[in-house]
């Protein structure tokens, strides 16, 4: 088994690492932190009672942090206080990305129309740190932007709607660091991402849809093509077949409208 990485990361030359009196709510976002970035990987095992030394607290706020991380299925259970990371795989990278799709592809077609001002020029800042981050190793300042510029608009829709995306969102990081180990991922997400910002500056919900399906779905389809190239994405492509229905719908809608209003004209 290889050897556990240590969580703690605030310690000061010479103090005892069990020093800081860390909350459970510390000790849930530095594991789950470390588990979203690969710091902790797929398959490794955790000790509750090495995590509570590494952290200075007793067992039961660690217990309580690994049980909310468990209802995340970023880790599962097992007998002697030990935990599991979740494994990647193409099952769950494929349900991951069609949850997204379907949640804020619908979310966005009722929330981008009521986006301000400020709220684009938001955006556009996100774009500006993301094209200063663009080198691999400053992939934190590019992913924090990165998740700042999708819930932008998501945020418009609630708390809950709001919530869940960000978890998804942060799920999805642990495929999306393989993605952008590409050398051309930052130039494609670019031009998707301004695309998309166009759209939102247009307020044209149905439009934002159709790119953001297209944008996640790619994500998924290139991390595929990379580890399992025979694995079918069926969820995914039928998430992405209803997000475009909107839009084509829409486009079928105004096309027969204009056909109607043609029959009306007078001769």
């Amino acid at each position: 088994m290889p050897e556990q990485p240590s969580l703690s990361s605030d310690q000061t030359p010479g103090e005892p690492e069990s020093a800081p009196a860390i909350r459970m709510s510390d000790a849930y976002e530095r594991i789950r932190s470390a588990i979203l970035e690969g710091v902790l990987p797929p398959g490794g095992r955790l000790s509750q009672v090495r995590i509570a030394d590494q952290l200075g607290l007793s067992r039961t706020p660690v217990r309580e942090a690994l049980r909310l991380i468990e209802k995340e299925g970023l880790i599962t259970s097992k007998r002697g206080h030990q935990v599991v990371i979740s494994q990647t795989s193409m099952a769950d990278l494929d349900e991951l990305y069609a949850l997204r799709i379907k949640l804020d592809t619908t979310t966005v077609r009722a929330t981008v129309p009521e986006l301000t001002d400020a709220d684009i020029a938001a955006m556009s800042d996100c774009l500006t740190t993301m094209d200063e981050a663009s080198d691999p190793g400053l992939f934190a300042e590019f992913d924090a932007a990165h998740r700042e510029f999708h819930m932008i608009p998501i945020r418009l829709a609630g708390t809950r709607h709001a919530d869940y995306s960000t978890q998804l969102n942060e799920h999805a990081e642990r495929y999306r660091r393989l993605y952008m180990t590409q050398p051309s991922s930052y130039q494609q997400s670019r031009d998707e991402h301004r695309a998309i910002m166009v759209a939102c500056a247009a307020r044209d919900g149905e439009e934002v849809a159709a790119l953001l399906a297209q944008h996640y779905a790619r994500i998924a389809l290139t991390i595929i093509a990379q580890i399992d190239p025979a694995f079918e994405p069926r969820q995914l492509r039928s998430a992405v077949r209803v997000a475009s229905q909107g839009r084509d719908g829409q486009e079928r809608k105004l096309a027969s409208e204009r056909r109607l209003a043609r029959k009306s004209l007078p001769l």
